[in-house]
């Protein structure tokens, strides 16, 4: 799927960006670059690929929660209002 300059316009409006026309076209050249990169790089098939190489442990652990009903309770009650056990706070326009 290509990238046009409107795309780029587009999404600096939605990001609530500024851009200009020479940005757009700027940023246009570079996200039809990094796209068919993503692209390219999609196509190498990784079926057969081990990760076995100790550096990277980190990638492959699984995250688990640790909830501190301590500091849970210590930020709730600086709140002045709760209701169902959450906080109570004023409306953000």
């Amino acid at each position: 799927m290509p990238i046009t300059k409107e795309d780029v316009l587009t999404t600096g409006k939605l990001a609530d960006m500024a851009v200009s026309e020479k940005e757009a076209a700027i940023y246009e050249q570079q996200l039809e670059a990094l796209f068919k990169w993503v692209t390219e790089l999609s196509s190498v098939n990784t079926d057969h690929v081990k990760l076995d190489a100790p550096g990277l442990a980190a990638h492959l652990r699984s995250d688990q929660p640790k909830p501190d009903e301590t500091l849970a309770k210590a930020l709730r009650d600086n709140f002045a209002a709760t209701e169902n056990d959450c906080v109570k706070v004023k409306k953000v326009l």
